[in-house]
């Protein structure tokens, strides 16, 4: 499921909204780090929203950023993947699937 989209910005940004059910978009920007993630993910207001790290599929070919959004809004934090579009145009999907249920 696509929450969100993105593109690159300024500075190694990545910019763009995020989609939620209850509060329409929020503005999240994928700030550069030097020190631990790729990312920290942050809000418009500069709340420090998640992290981010650089990935590379199994197979070697597909290169996509491993989020991590958390909140004390949210029980449990969210694990999602931002994509490069097929245009490679600099814009980016973020797709989060929710995790089956263990079998009882």
């Amino acid at each position: 499921m696509i929450i969100g989209r993105f593109e690159n910005a300024q500075n190694g940004r990545i910019v763009g909204e995020l989609d939620t059910l209850l509060a329409d978009t929020k503005p999240i920007i994928f700030e550069p780090n030097a020190n631990g993630p790729d990312y920290i993910v942050m809000t418009e207001t500069a709340c420090e929203a998640g992290a981010a790290w650089k990935k590379t599929s199994k197979d070697g070919t597909k290169e996509y950023v491993s989020v991590r959004l958390d909140s004390p809004f949210l029980p449990v934090p969210v694990n999602a993947a931002l994509f490069p579009a097929k245009d490679s145009s600099g814009r980016y999907i973020l797709v989060w699937d929710r995790k089956k249920p263990e079998a009882e």
